[in-house]
């Protein structure tokens, strides 16, 4: 896995230094693409965490790190790694947050990260474009 050379959307800064929530968040992703049997809660952990990102600028706080992880972690225990298509909920959202955020960290394969995260590739590539878009996911 490479990492992508714009990194800035994920906390590392001019310098090179990664904040504490994007050290997760990478971390997160790197087991989602790697794990034999969590995939799903690693994407939404890492889902969960970008999100959070976006409503409130945690950015180098280890406390907010910790905090952020904590909530997510907790709130992600419950959930069955198995997939739940109908209706979408909101886990469902956080993996298809993280598997997005994977694809363009990483530069992983769409069809890689879509099987890993028990996604519809389709569904997958109408993020990514509309991420390269600027739109909102």
């Amino acid at each position: 896995m490479t990492r992508d050379t714009d990194a800035t959307a994920d906390g590392v800064g001019a310098d090179g230094d990664a904040d504490a929530l994007a050290a997760v968040v990478d971390s997160a992703l790197e087991r989602a693409l790697l794990d034999e049997t969590d995939s799903r809660r690693y994407f939404a952990l890492a889902g969960a965490i970008v999100r959070a990102r976006e409503d409130a600028d945690a950015a180098s706080d280890p406390l907010a790190a910790a905090l952020v992880c904590t909530a997510a972690v907790s709130a992600l225990e419950s959930v069955p790694p198995e997939p739940t298509w109908s209706p979408p909920d909101a886990r469902t959202e956080l993996v298809a947050a993280g598997a997005v955020r994977a694809t363009r960290r990483f530069d992983a394969d769409p069809d890689h990260v879509a099987a890993r995260a028990g996604l519809p590739l389709s569904d997958l590539r109408a993020r990514l474009e509309k991420e390269r878009r600027g739109d909102q996911l």
